[in-house]
């Protein structure tokens, strides 16, 4: 018995190859539609670590500057405690017994250890010393976006993201509160990490700390500009825990 061959007609063959050139030439061009194809920007810099944004310890403590005044207490010894000791301009403060110490780029814990050492080797046996900022000059954070009251502020001492959307006068009505940014230049180059701040304010997460020239930008639930134009290029760095 022979089988029975199906043909198929000649116009659909036709058809069937039109449909597959048309395809091979839409696959050729279209990459040339909307123009050639732009890379990623590339960073030779590492992304920092998560401890960069801690919610406890040294690492997010405040750094003293510059024309900062300092609060110096040494206990017991009256005549070595000073309620504002101002940092000059090369960062160093005057003390009576060890003279100049450099304080500048130094936490207070740091300053305030440095400080019973180099008492208590020469002068006084276990000396406690505490130092905390008693007007801060150096040390700012920039709000930015979506709140109330938008601008530069003054940080003493341990400052929280909370906190500092807080002295802009919170979250305005159109704020996503799923999307702020932490911006902070580290190493010579600027990286931003987004918070997922609701999740923050309901508990659920830690409370980021704050560090001198840090910017912060609020994203809107309505418009995504100024968020494009500021994270735009900038490497996100490991905060997945923060991140909705």
């Amino acid at each position: 018995m022979h089988r029975r061959r199906w043909k198929l007609p000649a116009s659909f063959s036709l058809r069937v190859r039109a449909v597959l050139a048309l395809a091979a030439c839409l696959l050729f061009v279209a990459p040339f539609i909307n123009g050639p194809a732009v890379s990623a920007p590339k960073t030779t810099l590492a992304d920092l670590p998560p401890a960069e944004l801690s919610t406890s310890g040294v690492q997010g403590d405040y750094v003293i500057g510059p024309q900062d005044k300092l609060r110096i207490r040494v206990f017991e010894v009256k005549d070595l405690s000073f309620d504002e000791e101002e940092v000059d301009a090369n960062g160093q403060i005057q003390l009576p017994l060890i003279g100049k110490v450099t304080a500048a780029g130094k936490t207070t814990m740091q300053l305030q250890d440095e400080l019973a050492q180099r008492l208590g080797e020469r002068y006084l046996q276990s000396p406690q010393v505490s130092v905390s900022i008693a007007e801060s000059a150096s040390q700012k954070v920039t709000v930015e976006g979506e709140v109330k009251s938008p601008g530069v502020f003054q940080i003493k001492g341990r400052t929280t993201l909370m906190q500092a959307i807080a002295m802009a006068g919170g979250p305005s009505d159109v704020a996503n509160l799923h999307k702020v940014a932490i911006i902070r230049e580290a190493e010579g180059a600027r990286r931003a990490a987004v918070c997922d701040y609701q999740a923050i304010r309901d508990g659920k997460a830690g409370d980021p700390l704050i560090q001198g020239n840090d910017v912060v930008v609020v994203d809107s639930s309505t418009t995504k500009t100024i968020w494009s134009n500021v994270m735009k290029n900038l490497p996100i760095f490991s905060l997945l825990a923060y991140v909705r």
